[in-house]
């Protein structure tokens, strides 16, 4: 029963099957937890045992002062007790393997006992079910390739969203985080990039404009972009510039200007008025609530440009007639910090229309001065710098504006009185109000902008000279008759919402600097960017025979192994001289013959994790050592161990047998180039396996057709099957011979009872200057045994095992090349005599002989892991040769 109020500690033994629970109260340090958990912990676990809270490690030092507090829902506490295993100082990477084993164990085991249910209340995964199996599975064999594979499976860490890049459902839905990781295609790849800065999304007369820019990481061939599942070229209203992204690009001449913009989607409120007489203000509500309402907007820091954009929503109309309303709008602005408004001059807008009316309010930061312009019929048709109070109570409602738009001639103008008007710096037409600001007056900086709309009123009734509505002076703003407040018209009818669309501050800077960037520069009339995706190929630095310098775009993991390493776009690049050149060349050469290829999207990934990616879909690894690399796991079954490691030159040989529960095979996800890349789901059996049993689900990235999902599917379910045995031996500093990858051989009487090692004493030559024989420093085993055919009576054999059994010797030879020999002879002797004479090259007093059963002379074995130890040791970590990985299924 699960104890919702105390502290769950757990301990397994290095060896031990079931793990060992304690339930701990509350409040107590971690050295009392240590007290209440004996007999249950070693004696040593003081000095040597990891205590872990929620799965972060405790210092040790701090185990006195840490008390972990009651759980409470959704927020277990649990204590995890390990003691790592000892037996050497420099066992790092390895004790950090074993722990990793130990965990994924006991959470295989705590989720088969439906442990999940429990602890996260998901009903699925009851105890027994076929969930809990299946997530039991998953646990156990994706999570053990990626400690103990030579080649791990080619998944990315970035599980935050596991299928990525599916495009967005609005278009500024991915816009780069500032100093965002932008993505790289390796190979080419379908992807949806970001964007990378924010779109400008701006009216041009009765149109919609949207400008944007997306971006990859370093250069890439762009074929292919589509809007949605249209293709952008074919798309009416749509421009298109690109740049793949090469150093000295020419800079962008389709977008010319940045933004950034705020959506406030808020209605500028007119008067609240009485349901029953829509002349008269809402006698149920405050007074100061009934008025008009401003709203508060505010620019970004030094634009060059403001705009304010709105929309009549419903039109602008009188009974759905045509009877011209107007609605003007007051603007007042402040320094950020400061507290006095500046008056901006009042502005009318005028319109007759059942259809959605849009409209803009550009605040400009320019010099230069503004031609008087008014819209003559519908639109902005009316600005004024000086608007009188009304003459009746309340006697208010008046608008001065700043100096700077003006102080003689007519205090309006529109298109009447162009020519006489007093009101300057400001251009007003169909669908703009341009006002323009001059730095010296208007510092350039951040101000806050207020805007209010006022009372509807007909074109008909006013007179723009006398600022009066139907004969008299009004407060637009307010009302008249405080006893029983009232404005200049009835909203009866009326259809005039105004909503303040985007808040929009502009620069006129290029928004991307080309160069080490691709970018697809989209300019859009009326239509939306939502999913804009573009077939990417990243162009790389390809081998030409001599150099990378044959720059192209490959699907072949070397070219873009080595980029990774030592690239333009690593910002710790490696100097040329570390990188592996050789081996990579010889990989490209595989991967080419092989057909491996990657073609791989990655994003917010550091450069271990693309690494790891593009080295597993060539069947390697990584390598980090001296030079930088890869380890490919190939077919070695026609090549010779670079090293023999014997008890002659290793110590503290062992092994352990890992049985793990396999499941009947893999639930694979990837990008499928035959469809479009559009995500696929295949299910990929091992031999044996049955399509009802358990399935672990699994996400390759960079593998994108069904072969190739398919061949690395079954290589990743034969790894357990074929190397589930792990070898260890301490070795001297001649173990830097090999590293990690490498084909080695092990002789040790543990695995082979008839065989034996010893060093050359005395080489034998035959007149032809042959190695016959070689006497050896001590005895070994030979055995040369009669075939079933020449056996006449089978009572007489002592040992059927050994029937036609025939010795052979493996010599290590002095360049670090090992040759197998087979012997004649039978019986313990210190001679042994090749069947046929050898090149003498190589051996030589001294020699490192292994001698066993003629293909059994040594365990072959590929080398997992070295770590170095103190004394100028290291401790190997071992895994079968297993060529049958390569041809599982």
């Amino acid at each position: 029963m699960l104890k919702h109020d105390h502290i769950l500690c757990a301990y397994r033994s290095p060896f031990g099957i079931t793990p060992q629970v304690h339930w701990a109260r509350p409040g107590i340090t971690l050295d009392e937890a240590i007290d209440g958990f004996k007999p249950a912990l070693p004696p040593e676990f003081r000095r040597y045992g990891v205590i872990c809270l929620n799965g972060h490690p405790v210092p040790r030092k701090n185990w006195h002062r840490v008390r972990p507090k009651s759980p409470s829902p959704g927020r277990p506490v649990e204590l995890s007790f390990s003691l790592p295993p000892r037996g050497g100082d420099g066992g790092g990477k390895k004790v950090f393997a074993f722990i990793a084993s130990i965990a994924l164990s006991l959470a295989t085991g705590w989720v088969l006992a439906g442990n999940m249910a429990s602890k996260w209340g998901l009903a699925a995964f009851k105890a027994g079910s076929a969930a809990a199996f299946a997530a039991a599975a998953g646990i156990q064999v994706v999570g053990a390739l990626l400690i103990t594979a030579l080649s791990p499976s080619p998944k990315s860490d970035n599980q935050s969203d596991r299928w990525r890049n599916e495009g967005t459902a609005s278009l500024r839905g991915n816009v780069l985080d500032p100093n965002g990781a932008i993505p790289r295609v390796l190979g080419e790849r379908k992807i949806f990039p970001p964007l990378g800065t924010e779109p400008l999304t701006y009216f041009d007369g009765a149109d919609e404009i949207v400008e944007a820019a997306y971006v990859l990481a370093g250069p890439h061939r762009l074929t292919d972009i589509r809007i949605g599942a249209a293709s952008a070229y074919d798309t009416p209203g749509v421009e298109i510039e690109t740049r793949e992204g090469w150093p000295g690009d020419r800079p962008l001449w389709l977008l010319r200007r940045q933004s950034r913009t705020e959506a406030p989607q808020a209605e500028l409120t007119p008067h609240q008025v009485d349901s029953e007489d829509a002349s008269l203000l809402d006698p149920t509500l405050d007074l100061s609530l009934t008025v008009p309402q401003p709203q508060v907007l505010a620019t970004w820091d030094k634009p060059d440009e403001h705009q304010v954009q709105m929309i009549f929503a419903q039109g602008l109309n009188f009974e759905g007639g045509s009877t011209k309303l107007r609605v003007p709008v007051r603007i007042r602005m402040r320094q950020r910090g400061t507290t006095a408004w500046r008056n901006l001059p009042e502005l009318h807008f005028q319109g007759a229309s059942l259809r959605q009316m849009r409209s803009t309010i550009r605040l400009v930061w320019t010099e230069e001065a503004a031609t008087p312009a008014a819209a003559t019929s519908e639109g902005w048709v009316e600005a004024r710098r000086n608007c009188p109070d009304q003459a009746v109570s309340p006697a208010e409602g008046g608008w001065t504006a700043d100096d700077a738009f003006g102080a003689a001639g007519d205090a309006w103008m529109d298109a009447s009185n162009l020519g006489t008007t007093g009101v300057t710096g400001v251009t007003l037409d169909r669908y703009t109000a341009t006002i323009h600001l001059d730095p010296a007056l208007w510092p350039p900086g951040r101000w806050e902008i207020e805007i209010t709309r006022g009372a509807v009123f007909t074109q008909a009734s006013y007179s723009a000279a006398a600022y009066t509505v139907n004969g008299s002076v009004w407060a637009l703003f307010g009302y008249r008759d405080p006893a029983t407040p009232r404005i200049a018209m009835s909203r009866n009818m009326i259809a005039d919402a105004l909503i303040l669309l985007r808040s929009v501050s502009i620069w006129n800077e290029t928004p991307i600097v080309p160069g080490d960037m691709a970018i697809v520069a989209i300019r859009a009339r009326n239509k939306q960017l939502d999913r804009v995706s573009v077939v990417a190929g990243g162009w790389v630095p390809d081998w030409d025979g001599e150099a990378w310098r044959d720059w192209a775009v490959t699907d072949n993991p070397a070219p873009h192994l080595r980029d990774i390493y030592a690239g333009r776009l690593n910002a710790d690049a490696l100097p040329a001289e570390l990188v592996d050149t050789a081996g990579l060349v010889a990989w490209r050469d595989e991967c080419s013959a092989k057909d491996w290829r990657v073609n791989a999207v990655i994003e917010d990934q550091g450069a271990a994790a693309a690494a790891a990616i593009v080295a597993s879909c060539g069947y390697g690894q990584p390598y980090a050592s001296e030079i930088w690399g890869v380890v490919v796991d190939r077919d070695t079954s026609e090549e010779a161990p670079v090293q023999l490691f014997t008890p002659r030159n290793s110590a503290e040989f062992s092994w352990r047998r890992a049985m793990p529960r396999l499941p009947d095979g893999l639930r694979v996800n990837f990008r499928d180039a035959a469809i479009d890349y559009e995500a696929r789901q295949i299910t990929v059996l091992r031999p044996g396996g049955s399509p009802r049993g358990v399935l672990e689900q699994v996400d390759y990235e960079g593998l994108v057709t069904e072969d190739e999902v398919r061949a690395r599917a079954r290589y990743d379910l034969a790894q357990p099957r074929h190397r589930g045995t792990y070898y260890s031996l301490t070795a001297p500093a001649e173990a830097i011979v090999c590293r990690r990858g490498s084909l080695v051989a092990v002789q040790h009487d543990q695995i082979e009872r008839h065989g034996a090692t010893a060093r050359v004493a005395t080489v034998w030559l035959n007149t032809e200057g042959l190695v016959a024989a070689l006497d050896l420093e001590a005895d070994v085993p030979l055995i040369s045994r009669p075939s079933w055919a020449a056996i006449a009576d089978l009572s007489t054999v002592g040992d059927v095992s050994l029937i036609g059994a025939l010795s052979a010797a493996l010599v290590r030879r002095a360049d670090g090349s090992s040759t197998i020999h087979p012997l004649i002879g039978d019986g313990d002797s210190d001679k042994i005599v090749f069947a046929t004479p050898a090149n003498p090259d190589g051996i030589k007093e001294g020699t490192l002989v292994s001698v066993g059963l003629h293909g059994r002379e040594t365990l072959r074995c590929k080398v997992l892991d070295i770590e170095p130890r103190d004394d100028l040791q290291a401790t190997l970590t071992l895994v079968d040769e297993a060529n049958e990985v390569h041809h599982d299924g």
